[in-house]
């Protein structure tokens, strides 16, 4: 029996074209899979504050952009004035509007209030992509910014996790670590989707013997400290990073210092596009972070049958199977990589194979088609 077209509200402060994030990008793939499936699917996203409500339709999706204030200006506060503005403009709008849709889905911290409405309960969804707590982790009392927005987003998203019917968690280790807040409720895990790209030849031997790097410049993410390792190894083993954030400065200067100019290249921000059409140029992509939630950077090399290397922690053990798919080393044992480097350079065709099984992994797990038929499954047990 053909199940009735359901009317999808997915909330996410900004997408692809605006910021480059992983949630932009989950949330906006996700709403053109779920739309390819007969749905109706629309985005409530933030626009300019000095401007009126706007909407218009992308790739069969209705973007919904709603003004609010941009709290990023209040230096002392920014993190947490910038997600409360909007999220008390998303307030508004969907108290107005729910009774539109069957499903109402929450994406991040985007609509982390929407347990102040009353009459939504039964159809709001929250996906979790990550958790403040660990977020924050590296920042120090002292900053009141991070540790005010800390504060009070902790407990808007417990509050956001209580009322929803739906919890969603992109990886089961997230979902532990959710579990630890003692929240009541159905969750379920449905992970990132990936885009298969076009196959490439098996070997490509004019691929450079570089490796790469993409994420943010940040502590959590571990690459200054690659890059400090590759200063002190006899052997250069040769990486491009692509990204920006905190730590560019720090990691500039050690290019400096050490003189790697020709080892290390720091490449900047480059859109989701520009990593797709440079990804199958390297031998290998590397991940070293100390903490994930998922690491869909991995999911999407290995969509280009590109392999891994990839710090051996709870998330990615999900997605990366050692010698299998990629290389999992500790993320504390910054030589650990540099061997991994070297071993996919010294044996081409292992690293050959496990880039065609990381592409069969993503052909059979984790493209947008099957993440889409999961999330409307799960719609659809509490849309009734």
């Amino acid at each position: 029996m053909k199940q009735r077209t359901l009317n999808i509200l997915l909330i996410c402060k900004t997408l692809p074209w605006q910021f480059k994030g992983g949630i932009q990008t989950h949330t906006w793939n996700l709403a053109k899979a779920l739309q390819k499936k007969g749905h109706n699917v629309s985005i409530l996203s933030g626009g300019p504050f000095r401007s009126f409500e706007s909407t218009f339709n992308k790739a069969g999706v209705t973007i919904v952009n709603i003004p609010y204030f941009p709290g990023r200006y209040i230096k002392p506060i920014s993190f947490l004035a910038e997600e409360l503005s909007f999220n008390l403009a998303v307030k508004k709008w969907v108290t107005q509007h729910h009774t539109q849709y069957n499903i109402v889905h929450a994406q991040g911290r985007s609509g982390y209030l929407l347990f102040l409405i009353k009459g939504i309960g039964h159809k709001l969804v929250s996906t979790v992509h990550g958790l403040i707590d660990l977020e924050n982790k590296h920042k120090h009392w002292s900053n009141m910014n991070g540790t005010l927005h800390t504060f009070f987003t902790k407990m808007f998203e417990k509050r956001l996790l209580t009322s929803s019917r739906l919890n969603i968690s992109v990886s089961k280790s997230l979902q532990k670590q959710v579990n630890e807040l003692r929240v009541n409720g159905e969750f379920k895990v449905i992970s990132n989707g990936v885009s298969l790209h076009k196959k490439l030849n098996d070997f490509n031997y004019s691929k450079s013997k570089r490796f790469l790097f993409v994420g943010r410049l940040h502590p959590v993410k571990g690459i200054s400290s690659i890059v400090e390792q590759i200063a002190h190894n006899s052997t250069r083993v040769y990486l491009d990073i692509v990204g920006t954030g905190p730590m560019y400065n720090e990691i500039q200067q050690s290019i400096n210092q050490y003189d790697l100019h020709q080892c290390v290249r720091l490449l900047g921000a480059y859109s989701n596009a520009q990593v797709h059409e440079i990804l199958p140029n390297y031998q290998a992509l590397i991940l070293p972070s100390q903490y994930e939630t998922q690491g869909i950077v991995l999911l999407e090399a290995n969509s280009h049958s590109i392999p891994v290397i990839a710090s051996d922690i709870p998330a990615i053990r999900e997605t990366v199977e050692h010698k299998h798919n990629g290389i999992l080393c500790n993320p504390n044992q910054s030589q650990e990589f540099i061997d991994a480097m070297k071993y996919v350079l010294e044996n081409p065709w292992e690293a050959v194979q496990m880039g065609k099984n990381g592409r069969l992994k993503v052909k059979n797990q984790f493209t947008w088609d099957q993440i889409a038929t999961e999330t409307i499954q799960a719609y659809y047990k509490i849309a009734q």
